[in-house]
């Protein structure tokens, strides 16, 4: 999905949406899979006008063990989101009577629950705003199972302090207004993954991150091409004006992973 900063489903698992036909063959969901670590019975509350991407995430997602309730307008999404208090809210951009982004930011007042918008491609102008506002993520829809239980990490992360401003000496990140700043100038606004990686480094900072780890914080199993990782590493060198060829800020540690080094003040 060019110009949103995604970086495009990398699993195999169907999508559900109006781009997918019934009854056309589709890849095989993977056998057993693995139940996501977030204590007992998570629940993802769906906002959705298309009542078949709501049954058909809700089926697929009994698979990962998790719990879909799910509503059909951005009304009943803050209505249903103040009485359950689900693990993660699910909400499309384009929905009826509220729109998704209003949902978000009303949700935001009152919940400290992670909040994904669902974005399609008429939707792409919404992702920079949408984040802006205190988005937890955005995420291509049609939806794929697998990433979407995977966004479930997201309300861990944010028991761990998701939402608290970062600092390594004068460069800063601020998760609750997807802002970057090196020496008090903002950067360009980086792409979702890019900012999320950045996350994680800062989190650790000073100590090795490897790859395994950043691929299963990050990708889950989606991260199957072996330079995924590096061109990210690459992309964010360069937004943060590290030297691509000496780098001084994400080092490399040869054959293990990257260390964040906080810059010289």
């Amino acid at each position: 999905m060019p110009g949103t900063g995604f970086d495009g489903p990398e699993d195999d698992v169907p999508a559900f949406g109006a781009g997918a036909g019934v009854g056309a063959e589709r890849p095989a969901e993977p056998v057993g899979p693995t139940p996501i670590p977030l204590g007992t019975h998570p629940v993802v509350l769906l906002a959705d006008a298309d009542e078949r991407i709501r049954q058909g995430l809700t089926t697929q997602l009994a698979k990962y063990q998790v719990s879909v309730v799910h509503c059909a307008d951005g009304a009943a999404a803050l209505l249903e989101a103040g009485l359950r208090k689900p693990d993660v809210l699910l909400v499309s951009a384009d929905l009826p009577l509220i729109d998704g982004a209003t949902v978000l930011r009303l949700v935001r007042r009152r919940l400290s629950i992670p909040v994904v918008l669902g974005v399609g491609p008429e939707d792409t102008a919404q992702v920079a705003p949408a984040l802006a506002a205190g988005a937890s993520a955005c995420v291509a829809r049609p939806y794929r199972p697998r990433e979407v239980a995977q966004l479930l990490s997201l309300a861990d992360r944010g028991h761990r302090g998701w939402d608290q401003p970062l600092v390594c000496g004068p460069l800063t990140l601020d998760p609750s207004t997807y802002e970057v700043r090196m020496h008090g100038v903002s950067t360009a606004r980086l792409p979702l993954r890019e900012f999320q990686l950045l996350h994680l480094l800062m989190l650790h900072a000073e100590k090795v991150i490897t790859r395994d780890q950043i691929r299963t914080e990050l990708w889950g199993e989606g991260a199957r091409r072996s330079n995924t990782i590096t061109v990210h590493i690459r992309r964010l060198r360069e937004r943060l004006g590290d030297d691509p060829h000496h780098p001084e800020i994400i080092q490399t540690v040869r054959g293990v992973g990257y260390r964040l080094v906080p810059p010289a003040g």
